[in-house]
C-alpha cells in the first residue's frame, strides 16, 4: 500500500451543473483502526473513517477512545472541526468512543444514528461476567456540547452521492453472544440500530461498513436493493469475521462472488486469517486497509 497507506480506487462520478458534467473524487480515510500502517497513527481496538466529498464532510465511527482519534486526525491533517457530521454504524463503545471529543472538536455537530444506538449492552463470554459494552455518551451530554442528533430509521439520502442504509433487514444471523437492553428485559441484540454508509461513483456504489453484526449477506442485499440496479463495486470497513469458522467464511466469500466481485478493503473486526481466506477465494480483490489508509473514489 505504500508508506503513506494510500491507494487510488477511482469512482469519479459526473455532477450536472447546468449542461456541465463536472467530476468530483470522495476520498475514505481510515482515522481509527485496530492496526495502523503509518507510525504517527496509533491503533486502537474500534473504527472511524473519514467520508469527504462534495458538498460534506463526515466521520463514520468515533473510534473507543477520544484522545485516539484527535490524535490521529492531526497526524492525518484532518480537521475535524471542519466535519459536518458524524454517523454511528451501531452502539458498541469500539464505534462510538470518540463521539464527544469530536463534538466537543466541531461546534453544533450533527449526529446519525438509530435511536437504539443509545440501549446497553452487554457481550456473553464462556465462563465469565457479561461484560458491558454500552455506548459511553447519552443524549444528554450530547446535548451539553451542542450536539444535534438525527434519528435514523430507514434509508436517508445525506447527499447525491452519500446515503445512509438504515436498519439491516434480514434473517437472523450469527452467534448469540451479544445482549441488549429492551422495555425492561435483557434480550439477545438483533443490532437493529446497525446500519451502513452508501457512496456513489461512475461504476457503482461502495459500501462502508462498521462491524457487519448482520452478516455479509444481510449487508450486501440491502445494498444491492438501495443501488436500484447500479453495481456495488466497493466494500470497506470490518465484516465482524475475526471468529468466524469455515462455513461462515465460506458463505461471506460466496456473497461476494454472488454480488459481482466487488473490491474489498478490510478492516477492524474482520481480522487478518479472514482477509487472506477472502484474498484467495477473489484473486486480486483484496486490499487490507488500516488506520492512516487513504482511499480516493
Amino acid at each position: 500500500m505504500g508508506p503513506a497507506g494510500r491507494r487510488n480506487f477511482s469512482l469519479a462520478f459526473p455532477l450536472r451543473s447546468g449542461d456541465t458534467a463536472v467530476l468530483v473524487s470522495v476520498q475514505i480515510a481510515i482515522l481509527v483502526d485496530d492496526v495502523s500502517c503509518v507510525e504517527s497513527v496509533k491503533a486502537e481496538h474500534g473504527l472511524a473513517i473519514l467520508l469527504s466529498g462534495p458538498g460534506r464532510k463526515l466521520v463514520f465511527d468515533t473510534g473507543a477512545a477520544g484522545q485516539t482519534l484527535l490524535d490521529n486526525a492531526s497526524a492525518m491533517g484532518v480537521e475535524l472541526g471542519q466535519v459536518d457530521a458524524a454517523v454511528l454504524s451501531h452502539g458498541h463503545p469500539d464505534h462510538t468512543g470518540g463521539l464527544a471529543a469530536l463534538a466537543g472538536a466541531r461546534a453544533g455537530l450533527n449526529v446519525y444514528a438509530h435511536p437504539s444506538v443509545w440501549r446497553r449492552r452487554w457481550v456473553e463470554r464462556p465462563g465469565k461476567p457479561l461484560m458491558e459494552i454500552t455506548c459511553p455518551h447519552s443524549l444528554n451530554s450530547l446535548s451539553q456540547l451542542n450536539a444535534s442528533f438525527h434519528p435514523i430509521d430507514g434509508p436517508r439520502k445525506l447527499e447525491d452521492w452519500l446515503v445512509l442504509s438504515g436498519p439491516i433487514g434480514g434473517p437472523k444471523h450469527g452467534r448469540e453472544v451479544f445482549v441488549v437492553s429492551r422495555d425492561g428485559d435483557m434480550v439477545v441484540d438483533s443490532f437493529e440500530d446497525e446500519m451502513f454508509c452508501m457512496v456513489r461513483g461512475e461504476r457503482g456504489w461502495a459500501v462502508v461498513t462498521g462491524c457487519c453484526h448482520r452478516g455479509v449477506r444481510n449487508t450486501l442485499r440491502a445494498a444491492r436493493f438501495l443501488a436500484r440496479g447500479e453495481s456495488v463495486t466497493a466494500v470497506f470497513g470490518g465484516l465482524h469475521l475475526s471468529s468466524a469458522g469455515g462455513e461462515e467464511l465460506k458463505e461471506a466469500a460466496e456473497v461476494l462472488l454472488e454480488a459481482g466481485s466487488p473490491e474489498v478493503y478490510p478492516c477492524h473486526c474482520t481480522g487478518e486469517a479472514a482477509a487472506k481466506f477472502l484474498a484467495d477465494k477473489l484473486p486480486g480483490k483484496v486490499h487490507p486497509i488500516s488506520a492512516g489508509s487513504r482511499v480516493v473514489l
